[in-house]
């Protein structure tokens, strides 16, 4: 009887985005932030990060305007050590920003003011941000499984300036 050779198959390596839309669910939460004004400004940051078992993290970052736009950017950051997540958290609303302080915040509330201002760009007509095809699974599934929580877009908040598409968000975004 003739034996057959085994053919060692080498692993396939994820690229970043396969790993995220197969993955990153699966990585438990480790902080989510907002910046502290956010009830009271249009312009919204909230950043959610996933642990990786060797300590790196994953790291969703929606902007939101939450008077009409609803979710209008987001970015999928893949793998990152902790200085460059701490660097991210810094930067993205800095200590003397005119929107607050950044504070974290539970991962509800995260859930729920993404999805919602989702919500709120399809109702006023928007397209949906391209790479939150990306980004959604940074989050977890929006089947009802996390809690639900009323946010009321633009109903309490006073514009105190008009909304930007770039206040060097994206510029520090584009090249992380």
């Amino acid at each position: 009887m003739t034996k057959k050779k085994q053919h060692n198959q080498p692993i396939k390596q994820l690229s970043p985005n396969e790993y995220i839309k197969t993955k990153a669910r699966s990585l438990p939460i480790y902080k989510c932030f907002i910046n502290s004004y956010w009830l009271h400004s249009a312009l919204t940051v909230i950043l959610v990060a996933r642990q990786h078992p060797n300590g790196h993290f994953t790291i969703g970052i929606y902007r939101i305007d939450t008077f009409s736009r609803g979710l209008f950017k987001s970015y999928a950051i893949f793998n990152r050590d902790k200085d460059s997540y701490d660097r991210l958290v810094e930067c993205i609303v800095p200590k003397d920003c005119e929107f607050g302080t950044v504070v974290e915040i539970d991962y509800t509330l995260a859930h729920n003011v993404i999805y919602g201002a989702e919500a709120l760009a399809k109702t006023n007509g928007y397209k949906p941000d391209k790479a939150f095809e990306i980004s959604k699974y940074i989050l977890m599934e929006n089947d009802g499984s996390v809690e639900y929580i009323e946010i009321n877009f633009g109903k309490n908040a006073t514009r105190e300036r008009d909304m930007k598409d770039n206040d060097g968000v994206d510029d520090y975004l584009n090249d992380f």
